[in-house]
């Protein structure tokens, strides 16, 4: 049981940076600042500087 456990663990962390990669490369993908992407096309100016300062 303990290999079980072991050998699940080992291959879910392949699996976990694969998924972390992908939505990596998807988020740079979209086209736009993140600014503009999460807070909508209405976004001040000073909204996005705050944004931006907090991520």
């Amino acid at each position: 049981m303990l290999i079980f456990i072991t050998r699940r663990t080992l291959l879910a962390i392949p699996v976990l940076l694969g998924i972390m990669i992908v939505v990596f490369l998807l988020m740079r993908a979209i086209p736009g600042d993140p600014c503009t992407s999460m807070l909508g096309e209405r976004a001040t100016p000073e909204a996005c500087v705050e944004f931006n300062e907090a991520n």
